[in-house]
């Protein structure tokens, strides 16, 4: 009788043994970005990871710079910039994306700045988003002449300032705190769209098509 409560506990140990573990939800937020390093939260514990290596709870440092963090959990991937955070049972990242034909040489398109409807050109030579003073005005965004600046344009060295915008989206992408000029003598309803946005999104080229994606 022994022997056999002996083997069945055997039986039952390997049956309970063979069942699959479900991953226990996990919630990771990125404290701190640096070449090669992440600091992550990962279910309110702090963790410090280097390039390819595992954090206890299993999430995996993939590649990592002063702006984003490529992590992988479970064998899907997800990349997070600094603050942003993935809560409960990890799921892949819903993409989003942004079709622009060319027009007249120039790749148009229309967006919002803090919630008001802008017309953009984009330009990756920009180093920042940059409208002129009027509209500014129009868009309500005060000019602090404390951030006076010289910029470097086609047609020479103006007068801007430097400022902040809460929001710009294009279509469904988005980024929050971007940084602008305002230029004293800029064209009227031309708003540069650059890379202070730009940055926030992946970019290409399909055959005169320029397509800028973004995973929410």
């Amino acid at each position: 009788m022994k022997r056999l409560f002996s083997l069945f506990g055997i039986a039952l140990l390997f049956v309970l043994s063979s069942q699959p573990l479900v991953a226990a939800p996990l919630e990771v937020r990125v404290e701190g970005l640096m070449s090669n390093m992440a600091i992550l939260n990962i279910n309110g514990k702090q963790r410090i990871l280097k390039v390819g290596k595992t954090s206890p709870e299993g999430v995996k440092l993939l590649s990592a710079n002063s702006r984003f963090a490529q992590v992988e959990i479970n064998g899907k991937q997800q990349q997070l910039s600094l603050s942003s955070k993935i809560s409960g049972s990890y799921q892949a990242p819903t993409k989003v994306s942004v079709s622009i034909q060319k027009k007249y040489g120039q790749y148009l398109t229309t967006g919002s700045i803090n919630g008001r409807p802008v017309s953009f050109l984009v330009d990756t030579g920009a180093t920042s988003i940059s409208m002129s003073m009027s509209d500014a005005q129009k868009l309500g965004i005060a000019i602090n002449p404390a951030n006076a600046i010289q910029v470097g344009t086609a047609g020479g060295v103006v007068r801007g300032y430097h400022t902040m915008l809460e929001q710009v989206k294009v279509g469904q992408l988005k980024a929050s705190y971007v940084r602008a000029v305002i230029l004293e003598s800029g064209f009227d309803g031309e708003i540069l769209l650059g890379m202070s946005f730009l940055q926030h999104v992946k970019m290409r080229d399909d055959s005169g098509v320029l397509i800028l994606e973004q995973n929410l």
